[in-house]
């Protein structure tokens, strides 16, 4: 039964291995079927290891390598998906870059309250006060800093879903609570 389960389960671990393993729902999949996999594994050669040698152990020993790797498999689950559920920057966003990048724009004066927060497995979020030059509030310039804006973000950081205000340097008086 082991070596059905093995083939069974490298035929459910190749189809999974050609998916977009970036979404934690498939990734998680996977890490199931794979680790199915190696149960199946464990039990076929604790199987053999104790037909041939009488040696029972074989079994608790497989099963402790099993758990080993599904545990590995979970951790990195759970911590993915807590970055998730607790809305945190992911691994590979740098604030300070994201803020520099915002600010290489000629208009862009100061950001502040900036927010970059995981959504989902492949989409970031990021939120920002823009404080820009004056005149582009007179010139009617502030939509194309946004567009801007938004496709520096999207250019330099795959970042699709941002929601930035916009605001004249003297706003910054009004606000209370900054940070």
């Amino acid at each position: 039964m082991a070596l059905v389960g093995v083939v069974v389960n490298i035929a459910a671990t190749w189809a999974l291995a050609r998916a977009n393993r970036s979404s934690l729902n498939v990734a998680g999949a996977f890490a199931h079927v794979l680790t199915d996999l190696y149960a199946f594994i464990g039990t076929a050669v604790a199987g053999i290891v104790i037909l041939v040698t009488g040696y029972t152990r074989a079994d608790a020993i497989a099963s402790l390598v099993v758990v080993a790797l599904m545990l590995h498999a979970a951790w990195g689950l759970l911590r993915d998906s807590g970055r998730v559920l607790l809305e945190a920057a992911p691994r590979e966003v740098d604030l300070d870059e994201v803020r520099g990048h915002l600010l290489d724009l000629p208009e862009v004066v100061a950001v502040h309250d900036l927010h970059v927060w995981t959504v989902t497995s492949n989409l970031s979020a990021v939120s920002a006060h823009v404080v820009v030059d004056e005149l582009c509030f007179q010139n009617g310039f502030a939509p194309q800093v946004l567009d801007r804006l938004q496709a520096c973000l999207g250019g330099h950081f795959d970042v699709e879903h941002s929601t930035f205000q916009l605001e004249p340097a003297g706003h910054a008086r009004h606000e209370t609570g900054m940070h």
